[in-house]
């Protein structure tokens, strides 16, 4: 690996590192040069500082957020407008359909039905206290438009989590590959200016438990490893995807302990992450998501157990490659046979990020694994929800940070946001036929999304296998003293 020494204060220019930005940034100037002023250099005291920039671009993303979603906002999520627009929420039609808006504790009162984990129930339950409470407030002013303060109130919530993924991805970036590694804080633009977050974000609340693992990752960078499981616990309890952090903590630890076992001969370990730091991560995360759920189960078994329940015996779900089987034949797998396949399929994919982080040459980042199988999940899960797209946008931004491949791989997501709402409208009756999709251009946007993030996995799998390919690995920095003595 060619490799040069520079300060590590010094955080790489996306200008100067990215061909694309390099290239497009020609007709602003042209790329960051060698004197462009660094963090340290005369400008800690300047407004515009790296987060602050960031904030920025978030806020704007999210007032194009709510831009995207005001046809609903106007006319209520209801009808074809709804599809033909895009703007469908699960946070607006729920809030009436599991009668939130008559008890806003529906969710744990073991009497209506809320398919969602324990965190999201909450936040769900607060959000209409809110609601409630305003429209007492505002003596009937919204009258029966209250699903629309309800979606405006979690939306709200959403922007600031949107802003702290930013931050967060901000403070995480460049720093997984080691002590000599220095900070890119520029690849959190990528989640900053996601349009697939732009066009997921308000319709349902995956990304609280998006943040939630972003945090996760964060502590586990700096070493601190309960406070990782920690967060793997919260996120869990809003999304089952957070708990694939412990798989890929698991590999680097078994690849550590054989290392150091003789048992890989010729392969290196970083030593910072070995059985005891998997332990105290998967501890973190048991003890987190004990305190959360354990109320919640001795107060309505009944009510917290619905989702699990649901996600074992449901079958081929929208946009799925189980839902294309089915379109395709026209018969499709039964319930039990989805659930058979999904699982087998995942599992072998875990099985070969095992094998790939073990063989792996260099020890792999630990997002790089985490992509991997999240990303296997979304593939191979029951179902595709549209804004299941927010998942990947900040692991994307942490293990390939390339903006050709995030944007390649965004344009198809879009597209399949695009395709499900018109095929949805194409399934109503009284739907004109030029607004809608038939089902072979709906198959083909769903194969064509699942394509691409086979795409990113590609991209990580060559970064794995040749880490001088890896531009988070590009630059190798001189460590300080302290450093050299193991401090972060």
């Amino acid at each position: 690996m060619v490799t040069r020494t520079i300060s590590r204060d010094e955080y790489v220019a996306p200008t100067q590192d990215d061909p694309l930005l390099a290239h497009l940034s020609e007709r602003a100037g042209g790329p960051a040069g060698r004197r462009l002023r660094r963090p340290g250099a005369g400008t800690s005291a300047r407004f515009w500082s790296v987060p602050r920039v960031l904030a920025a671009m978030t806020v704007g993303m999210i007032l194009l957020s709510a831009l995207s979603m005001q046809w609903c906002r106007v006319n209520g999520w209801a009808g074809d407008g709804m599809n033909l627009y895009g703007c469908y929420s699960d946070i607006a039609a729920l809030y009436s359909a599991r009668e939130l808006d008559q008890n806003p504790w529906a969710p744990f009162s073991g009497e209506h039905w809320f398919e969602y984990p324990v965190l999201t129930g909450l936040v769900a339950a607060i959000s209409a206290v809110f609601t409630h409470v305003l429209d007492a407030l505002s003596v009937g002013y919204w009258g029966a438009r209250t699903e629309l303060l309800h979606w405006d109130i979690s939306f709200l919530l959403m922007a600031g989590v949107w802003i702290l993924l930013v931050l967060t991805v901000m403070r995480t970036a460049g720093r997984d590959a080691g002590l000599s590694s220095r900070p890119r804080p520029w690849d959190a633009a990528i989640v900053a200016l996601s349009p697939a977050i732009l066009f997921g974000v308000g319709i349902n609340w995956d990304l609280w438990a998006t943040g939630a693992l972003a945090l996760a990752i964060l502590f586990h960078v700096r070493g601190r490893h309960l406070g990782a499981g920690v967060m793997v616990g919260v996120g869990v309890s809003f999304k089952i995807f957070p708990l694939f952090l412990l798989g890929a903590v698991l590999v680097l630890a078994l690849r550590h302990e054989l290392v150091r076992c003789g048992l890989l001969g010729g392969r290196s370990s970083s030593g910072r992450v070995g059985l005891r730091e998997f332990g105290l991560t998967a501890a973190g995360a048991a003890g987190s998501w004990l305190v959360i759920n354990l109320p919640a189960m001795l107060a309505s078994w009944d009510s917290w157990q619905q989702f699990y329940a649901y996600s074992a015996q449901r079958g081929a779900g929208n946009s799925s490659v189980w839902h294309v089987w089915l379109l395709a034949d026209g018969q499709g797998l039964t319930a039990d046979q989805v659930s058979f396949w999904s699982f087998t399929l995942f599992l072998l994919c875990c099985l070969a990020v095992l094998a790939l982080g073990l063989c792996a040459p260099e020890e792999p980042r630990m997002v790089q694994l985490l992509l991997l199988i999240v990303a296997a999940f979304m593939i191979f899960n029951k179902v595709y929800s549209p804004q299941f797209m927010i998942w990947l946008v900040p692991l994307i931004a942490l293990a390939c940070p390339r903006w050709r491949d995030a944007l390649i791989w965004q344009v198809f997501q879009v597209l399949h946001f695009w395709a499900i709402w018109m095929y949805f409208l194409g399934q109503q009756p009284e739907a004109v036929p030029q607004h809608t999709l038939g089902e072979g251009i709906f198959m083909a946007a769903v194969i064509a999304q699942f394509a691409a993030t086979g795409y990113i996995m590609l991209q990580v799998i060559l970064d794995i296998r040749r880490p001088e390919r890896d531009v988070v690995r590009a630059d190798v920095v001189e460590p300080r003293p302290e450093e050299r003595r193991g401090e972060l």
